[in-house]
């Protein structure tokens, strides 16, 4: 394929050698990527500000055998105020992770980038624990990993409203409080109709959405099974994510009184 230009944003950034960078980008005309960034730690290199993490930029790389080669890089949205305090760079980062593990490597898909590129700026804006669930929900349901919410994943049977349900991860769906088996994840009402809501909501609307703390604690706690049942391993930086939330809202708790 010789060279390509290309939209990318940095997802991964690791020192490499002396003075060159590796990279994971997700580019919008080859999907995710691996690529070098050559001497680009050097004070002098012109690629320094367009390869840094979490950016938006228009690159024109060089396809190699393993790794491709950064050749030139512009940066396009910098979006600073995802560095500016710890909770909104663990958001950040917990995003990348998100996509560099569930999206395979040089799969082109417009509609998944322009999703990466939205949570960007959404996150830039507003990282509240409302918006990140969200945007796991519109990734999974992009990536076509959408459980069954409208019925009963066992007998198909309607759900009635109100009525006590329950999540199998297992089995990919919402369970009827008759065919609620031991084993499953607690599940709620108000947990399901969130998540239904985030499925349809468009990303800027997502805090209009009203849930309460203990719904929004369920349906982190379901999502997050879910999320681990898809890809077998846990999400390292989900965890410390919710660690900086507990002791953010401990803080305001504190500070409330």
């Amino acid at each position: 394929m010789g060279l390509y230009k290309t939209e990318a944003l940095v997802l991964r950034s690791w020192k490499y050698r002396e003075a060159d960078s590796l990279l994971t980008l997700l580019t919008k005309k080859r999907g995710k990527v691996s690529a070098i960034a050559k001497g680009v730690r050097k004070t002098s290199s012109r690629l320094r500000g367009g390869v840094q993490l979490f950016t938006h930029n228009e690159m024109l790389l060089y396809q190699g055998r393993n790794l491709d080669i950064v050749t030139q890089s512009q940066c396009l949205e910098a979006f600073a105020t995802l560095q500016s305090n710890m909770v909104a760079l663990a958001t950040a980062c917990y995003w990348c992770e998100l996509l560099d593990s569930f999206l395979p490597l040089e799969q082109k898909d417009e509609v998944v980038f322009a999703l990466a590129l939205a949570g960007f700026h959404l996150l830039a804006l507003e990282n509240s624990e409302l918006v990140v669930r969200g945007l796991e929900v519109k990734l999974l349901s992009s990536l076509g990993y959408m459980p069954v919410l409208e019925s009963c994943v066992s007998c198909g049977q309607s759900l009635q409203v109100g009525e006590e349900v329950s999540f199998s991860v297992g089995l990919g769906g919402v369970l009827c409080s008759v065919c609620k088996k031991e084993g499953v994840s607690f599940f709620n009402w108000e947990a399901l109709k969130a998540w239904q809501q985030l499925q349809r909501m468009q990303l800027s609307k997502f805090n209009r959405l009203k849930i309460s703390p203990g719904g929004l604690k369920i349906l982190s706690d379901v999502l997050e099974k879910f999320l681990l049942y898809q890809l077998d391993y846990p999400l390292k930086s989900r965890h410390v994510l919710e660690e900086m939330w507990q002791v953010e809202k401990s803080q305001n708790f504190v500070f409330g009184q």
